[in-house]
Order: structure tokens, then sequence, then C-alpha cells
């Protein structure tokens, strides 16, 4: 293992402040590839991943906003705009998602987590290339609402949104972390 690898996990950070260029086709297929080597007992491969981009960012803009439609009775109808445009804070969007499998040794939280373990390998391969991510998620993500208008069946549930693109400001605030009340060791 080397040091090099070990700064470099330590140096990532979220990006929340993202312009184009965002990966090209083939620098998603290469992360996605890589990201698909998460730890994944059982070899379900649970995870899924969907990109948002262009113009297709406003079907997931359109999603935000129907589901806050469904959630406030008084919302008002001049909000919708702004709600389209919380899905162009990016010039790509990487929906993540487990499709959980009946299975007699893997429970459904062993395959959620199986995808949230590929959708931080994404993060990193993100950065690997240069580029910066936001990993967002939020009520939203957790309701059956979202889960009708992006078509999800009743076994899938949404790990997150990567939002994808080209860092306009630095973030070199690493949040630095008091590990010593986070671990314990036993080993007697």
């Amino acid at each position: 293992m080397s040091k090099e690898f070990l700064t470099f996990m330590r140096n990532r950070v979220s990006q929340p402040k993202l312009d184009s260029p965002a990966p090209t086709k083939d620098e998603w297929l290469s992360i996605l590839n890589a990201a698909s080597r998460a730890a994944d007992h059982g070899n379900l491969t649970p995870w899924r991943f969907r990109v948002y981009e262009g113009e297709g960012r406003s079907k997931l803009g359109q999603i935000y906003w129907h589901h806050a439609l469904s959630e406030v009775d008084s919302m008002p109808l001049n909000k919708e705009e702004a709600f389209i445009k919380k899905a162009y804070r990016a010039p790509s969007v990487l929906l993540v998602y487990a499709h959980i499998q009946d299975h007699p040794k893997v429970p459904a939280i062993e395959q959620v987590i199986a995808a949230s373990a590929a959708a931080q390998q994404v993060l990193l391969g993100l950065n690997a290339l240069g580029y910066g991510a936001m990993w967002r998620s939020g009520p939203a993500c957790f309701t059956q609402k979202t889960k009708d208008l992006l078509s999800l069946k009743p076994n899938e549930q949404i790990i997150g949104l990567i939002y994808t693109g080209t860092p306009t400001e630095k973030q070199d605030l690493i949040r630095e972390v008091e590990l010593e009340s986070h671990l314990t060791w036993v080993r007697d």
C-alpha cells in the first residue's frame, strides 16, 4: 500500500461549486467500471447508476418539483423553476441506487451498503481524474413518490445523487476528525 494513495484518500473533499467540463462518456464508463469493484457479499452487484447530463437534467429537476408539490400543499406554482434549477448545480448528476434481491445469505442492508461502497468508489474515481463531486441526498431521496417518479421498482433504494463537474473553487478545507473518540482497540 503506498502512502501516496492514503494521502490521496485523505485529501478528497466534497466540491459544492461545479461547472463544465464533466466526465466524458468514456471517463464515466472507466469510473463506473472501477466503482463496480466495491465490496459485494454474494457477488450480487446491487449497484445501479443513471447519469443525467445536458437537458436530461430537466427530467431530474421535474422530479424535484413534483416531489415538492406532493409534500407541500400550499406550494406556490411560481417555485417550479427554482426546483428544476437544482438539477443544474453541476453539468452531470449521477443517480446511484441499489437493486435489492432476495438472497438467503445477503440481507437487503448489505446490498444497500455495497451500493454505498460503489458510490464512495465513484467519488474517489472522479477525484483521481481531476473532477469534483458532491454526494447529495435528503428526505426526497427516501420517499415512495420519488421512487415512482424515477420509475424505480419496489425492491430498489436510492443511495444518493452525485453532482459532478470541474470545481470552480478549490475546497482546501479538510475537516479534521478527532479519531480517538471514534475508535476502540480490542486486543485482549
